[in-house]
């Protein structure tokens, strides 16, 4: 395993940290609780009550700036697990290792991801959309857990919670942002940003550019992307103002090898485990890969119909294509590699209007949002590899036709004061329908594209096709209570409801075909069979603050209809999703901060989430009793601890991190246990404006200081190895940033 030693540093640490014990400037104090920066603002939201955890820290928890989820990790019940500590490589089953409150909303082949731009469902899943923006041109991270306004979380699915980023508008006066980072492993990023100020006539524009690389902390490959980012701003009159936003993203991505209960067992051998640098071996490193390039156009149109109203229109459009290269296990002791080609896109409108009715104000809304397949996958193709390190065609496994999902998705929201109380609730109609999918038999077709081999008009499978679209029509309800106590206390009583739809059911009856069609069980029945997962969440909240801290205790109560779980039919002989359970919900969160100096600032969060199925599970071919009622749902710790504090020192900040996650189960019958863990992390940055420039920072990030040894990602929907894998935890790195600011 690859390492950095710095038995200096750690020196230098222990000495600063000695001589944190002088202080002083308090915070100004409003309803949120924050540590702030110029650079980004991450936000929860419980009830109407927003609490906010922000900036320089948002790059002391994420320093490369590349993934969302790493920088929102120290709120209460967000639960997000790293193999890659720049964020590149995170990748899980094609998707992020992230929960709500024990809920992992992009499990299942779910086609989206829990994060939307400006209120849109702008990136997708599989694909290459995870860290296509900069973070640095976000300016607002917004993250609702369970209850959710009905204008919030739109898109095909937003069970347990919803990411909202807001995009850093173009600025009035011109400036011009340089940082340059390096670190462990061969890291390097470079990201600049020009914006032209006002120029005149409403119009006021920025550029963005940014390079990122680094090499694997083990075995051999590399990751890098390249993003880009343009916005501009037009005021034609007091009334109407338009922009628009481009983003173009290309990505090649090594990620690190999966890992069975077994390997990740032996922690030792699991930190140095990873793909081969042998041609010849199914599992070399260079056949396990992606690659993807994306566009995303999106434009806002405002026009203020009058005093307290005004319309928004938001067309957006995003497009990737790529692959997915990867080494498979589809039968003990059978190794191939596999490559999924993906073109897809998405495209929809928004078209919000917003007034005032006497003391009420009104927000109406329209989403209209389609979502071309994959997922589940339209491709795939196997491939066995030679002696000599060729890769040599074999099948296709998968090739079915090119289909999309279809949401049209209205709302209506209102909110009233009166008095200490506000009420505000909404309603949410969701009608999605699923994509039809049309599955082709392949005999005779050679190593084509996807569209040579579609022309070859190849006869249709009619047992693992699904001709009959499914569509779910159904009504999401929310409505929150606030009395305000005082100036400075407030409680609040939520009830709202989320939705998901798993998908994978697909790739699962390919890889078990034989087995479902000899027991008499067609796709169409089980796509038939597929049911919305729904959840009704309750919440009771409290937010208190005094001069100088602040205190949010709430209790939350989840009942969740059609829970999903990937397990073994012993019937069938098969690993497959089984969409037919009920689980339950409830938890504790608390978050605090308190500044007891001027320089001095500490914040904390704890959580307690339960989360299980409330009955057994029953297999789809003989009903066969699975018990798991009243378990842990897998990779959901029942317990997690959060703490920073924050010591400035006249120009410089001393910030160290303690993050600690209790037991996990890798499967629903908790046969496969994974101990929990505490990781420290530690920030040194030195800020202030000189040399003409606004700002000038320099910081030293210390992640996972004392190299502690754990097991991270877990994946209980796998479609590589149709049972569950691991991955080991981030190892001891360090990162050093430079950035100007003028």
């Amino acid at each position: 395993m690859k390492k950095t030693a710095a038995p200096a540093l750690l020196g230098l640490m222990a000495l600063l940290l000695s001589t944190a014990a002088r202080g002083t400037e308090i915070m100004p104090d409003s309803t949120l609780h924050y540590y702030t920066s110029e650079e980004i603002t991450v936000s929860g939201q419980k009830g109407d009550i927003l609490q906010q955890v922000t900036g320089s820290e948002s790059a002391v928890l994420n320093p490369s700036q590349m993934s969302v989820y790493k920088v929102i990790n120290m709120m209460p019940s967000l639960s997000q697990q790293s193999v890659d500590p720049y964020g590149l490589a995170d990748i899980s089953n094609y998707h992020e290792s992230f929960k709500f409150r024990g809920v992992e909303a992009t499990a299942g082949g779910v086609p989206s991801t829990t994060a939307n731009v400006e209120g849109l469902p702008l990136t997708g899943r599989p694909g290459g959309g995870a860290t296509i923006y900069d973070l640095e041109n976000m300016q607002n991270i917004t993250i609702y857990s369970g209850v959710m306004p009905a204008s919030k979380g739109l898109g095909l699915a937003n069970v347990g919670g919803k990411i909202d980023m807001e995009i850093k508008r173009p600025a009035d006066e011109f400036s011009v942002d340089v940082k340059q980072s390096v670190g462990s492993n061969n890291f390097g990023r470079t990201y600049l940003r020009i914006d032209t100020g006002e120029l005149g006539g409403g119009f006021k524009a920025f550029g963005s550019a940014s390079t990122s690389y680094a090499e694997k902390w083990k075995g051999d490959g590399a990751s890098n992307r390249n993003n880009m980012m343009l916005g501009f701003s037009e005021t034609f009159s007091d009334r109407v103002k338009l922009e628009a936003f481009l983003t173009y993203s290309k990505g090649l991505i090594h990620p690190y090898r999966s890992l069975s209960y077994a390997e990740i067992s032996d922690l030792d051998t699991a930190y140095s485990k990873d793909f081969s640098t042998n041609p010849a071996d199914p599992f070399y490193y260079d056949y396990n890969k992606n690659k993807f390039e994306d566009w995303m156009v999106m434009a806002n149109l405002e026009i203020k119909t009058g005093d307290s109203s005004k319309l928004n229109i938001k067309p957006y459009y995003w497009s990737d294509k790529g692959y997915y290269m990867e080494t498979i296990t589809p039968t003990p002791g059978t190794n191939l590699v596999r490559e999924w080609d993906i073109a897809h896109d998405l495209k929809g409108v928004l078209a919000e209007y917003s007034t005032k009715l006497g003391d009420i104000d009104l927000d109406f809304g329209y989403l209209y949002h389609t979502q071309e397949r994959p997922g589940p996958p339209s491709s795939w193709k196997n491939y066995t590899v030679s002696t000599g390190g060729d890769l040599v065609f074999k099948n296709w496994s998968i090739l079915s036709n090119t289909s999309s999902h279809e949401l049209h998705e209205p709302f209506i929201e209102a909110k009233y004061s009166t008095g200490n109380y506000r009420i505000e609730g909404g309603l949410k109609y969701v009608n999605y329908t699923l994509p039809s999918i049309i599955t082709y038999t392949t005999t005779g077709i050679g190593d084509v594209s996807y569209d040579e081999a579609l022309a070859s008009n190849p006869s249709i499978d009619a047992s693992r096709s699904a001709t009959a679209a499914k569509t779910f029509s159904r009504v999401f309800p929310n409505l929150t209570l606030t009395r305000f106590i005082n100036d400075d206390t407030s409680i609040h009583l939520a009830y709202g409801e989320n939705y998901v739809t798993h998908v994978d059911i697909y790739p699962y009856f390919i890889s078990n075909a034989t087995n479902f069609i000899t027991n008499g069980i067609t796709f169409q029945e089980l796509w038939d069979a597929r049911e919305m997962e729904t959840a009704q969440n309750f919440e009771l909240g409290m937010k208190m603050k005094g001069t100088n801290w602040s205190l949010a205790p709430t209790i939350y109560y989840a009942i969740h209809n059609h829970k999903q779980a990937v397990l073994y039919d012993p019937a069938l002989d098969a690993t497959y999703p089984m969409n037919n359970a009920d689980a339950k919900g409830y938890g504790i969160e608390l978050e605090a901060d308190y500044k007891p100096s001027r320089n001095l600032k500490c914040y904390g969060s704890f959580s307690w989430n339960r989360f299980y199925f409330d009955q057994e599970i029953y297999s789809d071919s003989d009903k066969t009793p699975i018990d798991v009622k009243g378990d842990q749902v897998p990779d959901a710790p029942e317990f997690m601890a959060k703490g920073m504090l924050s010591y400035r020192i006249g120009d410089f900040t001393i910030s160290p991190i303690v993050r600690y996650s209790s037991t996990r189960y890798g499967d629903v019958l908790h046969n496969e246990k994974i101990d929990g863990a505490t990781v420290c992390d530690l920030d040194l940055t030195w800020s202030r404006p000189m040399l003409g420039f606004k700002n000038v920072d320099c910081s030293l990030s210390l992640i996972n200081v004392f190299d502690k040894q754990y097991v991270s990602m877990i994946s209980t929907s796998d479609y590589k190895t149709l049972k569950t894998s691991y991955q080991p935890g981030v190892p001891f790195t360090l990162v050093a940033t430079l950035a100007f600011h003028y």
